[in-house]
């Protein structure tokens, strides 16, 4: 077996991939060991999820929705209070669902106490992001999630590890989400479908959120594109060439609706 993205013999690698990370709330779809090699699975953890994650609509994005992190903890968001003109931290508490705040610094949380206790009232400024920016950051972690949507697609099929790995119009992508290049952004196409926290309801599973889902979709002109939904921010992106004239054709003749909910998902 060979890594999918450096391509490296990768028999001997003992770490399972997570394709969406556990900090997205992800606990159920891997790639098996092999995959994605040891060397992969850590550079990709530190150079291409965490700053998605720690980016301001990874971090605040995580603390509305009450994902916690590998540690049970929800990533807490920072913040202001005007009136004491001091910054401050927002923590959610899974044990009790209750939402606390401490001054960032803790030479400033007496200063902070003594507003509080002398006014009735007041205001905490939170910035939030309504969606990623459409950056190296974005794209680089859409691409990995892409590829490894891909492969656990053919993960059943004979062959499909070296089908993979030898594809050389998958080269491009492979390259830029491993290396990144100065000055390139690959294209990912991004809207809102659903609030992050909208509750489906259907038959089979009843009321639910739903934290990630997504599809392959294959346009006419023979473009595949990996079409995912994280917290219902809808990211597509073309797995074969930095183009997305494909897909907006096929949103186009589709009255702009979600590929999420033309074709069997995962």
């Amino acid at each position: 077996m060979r890594c999918i993205f450096c391509k490296a013999t990768s028999d001997e690698c003992v770490s399972v991939e997570h394709i969406i990370p556990e900090s997205l709330g992800n606990i159920e779809h891997l790639l098996p060991k092999g995959w994605v090699c040891d060397t992969c699975n850590n550079y990709f953890a530190r150079e291409v999820e965490k700053p998605f994650l720690d980016s301001l609509y990874g971090r605040t994005s995580r603390f509305e929705m009450r994902v916690p992190n590998k540690r049970g903890r929800i990533p807490p968001v920072s913040g202001l209070h005007p009136l004491s003109r001091t910054k401050i931290e927002l923590f959610h508490s899974l044990d009790d669902g209750l939402l606390s705040f401490a001054a960032t610094d803790e030479k400033d949380a007496t200063r902070l106490i003594k507003s509080i206790q002398s006014h009735s009232h007041g205001t905490f400024y939170v910035p939030t992001a309504f969606a990623p920016d459409a950056d190296a950051i974005t794209a680089r972690f859409i691409g990995k999630v892409a590829l490894e949507i891909l492969a656990l697609r053919c993960i059943h099929v004979e062959g499909a590890n070296d089908e993979i790995v030898d594809k050389s119009e998958l080269d491009e992508l492979r390259r830029f989400v491993r290396l990144g290049q100065p000055k390139v952004v690959w294209p990912v196409r991004m809207r809102r479908i659903y609030p992050a926290d909208f509750v489906f309801t259907n038959a089979a599973f009843g009321s639910h959120e739903v934290l990630h889902e997504w599809t392959i979709l294959c346009v006419p002109e023979s473009e595949y594109y990996a079409v995912i939904a994280i917290f219902g921010i809808e990211y597509a992106i073309n797995i074969g060439g930095p183009e997305l004239e494909g897909y907006d054709c096929w949103l186009n003749e589709n009255g702009n609706r979600s590929p999420l909910y033309d074709m069997p998902n995962d």
